[in-house]
């Protein structure tokens, strides 16, 4: 299959000197950046330079534009630059790589509205503009009317206002919009709603592992990383330990799984790749249905714990006194999800798998294989069948539509 032979984008990121290694003398670092983007970046690297001063001696200095920070560090202006991955996916870094991926911020997005979608009164008006949310939220609720921004400022006469305006504050017209009673609510990612003049009500739209009955909600990939880059030919030694590992590799894998996937799948992809502890997995697989078959497979549920021959136990307590299988490593895991669905969100395609961090490479491109399998499968239509087999109920031997139709603004799970 093509994509995995298609070459993925680089993504280096260097190794760093560890803490014990840190130089005697703190190490003077210019660090550029932005006004806020909306993106959460500019909050994360203040935070970040406070909380290393005792090691290093930080000077923060902002330009205008992403754009002009970008060519001013090519050109050798500063050590270092903050960035997102968003950015540093679309925009020339040609010349610059990835030093350090500062702790992921949550990357699920929210619903800016007085009440949770769950409750919002019949044929609310909900502004969106990712196309991915869009299909997500008409899964929760067909009957919300969903726009984008332009159309909903369009509908109410201020077209023009609204592209008149700077991006980084559409998003407070928006709200505007809201408070005045133009709309129920408006979803959006979490640094745009950081960045709201006033902390508008949220509900989060999120992957529901405590709540596996509710609708979830894969988020696009690559938000919520925070990126420290720098020009090609920086010395190593000079960079700040300050990478977390398991967000560098889930930033690494969300890419090239992203990149792997073909281009028209982009807008309407969620993927998301986390580093988690062992027994939190174990916990959430309890609460769900294959939490039995999880257990079975992992842990040791007979005498190691304490329990009497015949002593009958229940799923929590067969749980909370088992102990790990002989030869079962308890170290993190890698849980990866890649989801799309049609534009009615009635039939989605969903893969995800859940590996050692030492099997994050083939974890990565097993997951790949099952999804192009499967939309595969489910783009595609079942030809009438010639052959008959005893038994075989005659709808099943009928020429049928594809199950899963990703592009036409008609699709529906009940096709004609």
């Amino acid at each position: 299959m093509s994509f995995l032979t298609r070459s993925l984008r680089p993504c280096n990121v260097r190794s760093h000197p560890r803490r014990g290694d840190a130089l005697s003398e703190r190490v003077r670092l210019e660090v550029l950046t932005t006004a806020s983007r909306n993106d959460g970046v500019r909050l994360q690297i203040e935070r970040t330079i406070e909380m290393n001063r005792k090691e290093f001696d930080f000077k923060l200095s902002q330009l205008p534009h992403i754009e002009s920070a970008i060519e001013a560090l090519k050109n050798g202006t500063g050590d270092l630059m903050a960035m997102s991955a968003l950015d540093w996916r679309n925009l020339n870094i040609d010349g610059l790589e990835i030093v350090a991926v500062l702790p992921r911020r949550e990357p699920t997005w929210v619903l800016v509205s007085d009440d949770k979608p769950e409750y919002l009164h019949q044929k609310a008006l909900i502004i969106c503009d990712h196309e991915l949310l869009r299909r997500q939220m008409r899964r929760l609720r067909s009957d919300f009317t969903l726009l984008t921004s332009e159309q909903f400022a369009e509908q109410i006469g201020k077209l023009d206002t609204f592209l008149n305006l700077d991006e980084e504050d559409r998003v407070h017209w928006i709200e505007e919009c809201r408070q005045d009673g133009l709309l129920e609510g408006f979803v959006v990612s979490r640094g745009e709603h950081s960045a709201l003049k006033y902390k508008a009500r949220r509900h989060t739209l999120g992957l529901q592992r405590e709540n596996p009955e509710r609708t979830h909600f894969v988020p696009p990939p690559l938000y919520g990383f925070t990126l420290l880059v720098s020009r090609t030919d920086f010395p190593p030694s000079k960079v700040p330990p300050m990478t977390d590992s398991g967000a560098y590799l889930s930033h690494r894998i969300e890419g090239a799984l992203l990149d792997s996937l073909p281009e028209e799948l982009h807008e309407i992809i969620g993927i998301h790749v986390e580093q988690r502890k062992f027994k939190t997995i174990l916990k959430e697989a309890q609460r769900s249905l294959d939490g039995d078959f999880t257990n079975d497979s992992l842990l040791d549920s007979n005498e190691a714990q304490g329990k009497r021959r015949g002593e009958t136990l229940t799923g929590t307590e067969k749980w909370e006194r088992s102990v790990p299988k002989k030869g079962t490593s308890t170290s993190p895991r890698l849980e990866m999800k890649i989801e799309t669905l049609n534009y009615l969100g009635t039939v989605s395609a969903s893969v995800e798998r859940i590996c050692t961090i030492e099997e994050s490479h083939m974890g990565m491109v097993n997951v790949l294989k099952e999804f192009e399998i499967l939309r595969s499968t489910m783009e595609s239509e079942h030809e009438e069948m010639v052959r008959t087999f005893p038994g075989l109920p005659d709808e099943y031997k009928l020429a049928k539509p594809a199950l899963l139709d990703l592009h036409s603004v008609q699709s529906s799970s009940e096709e004609e």
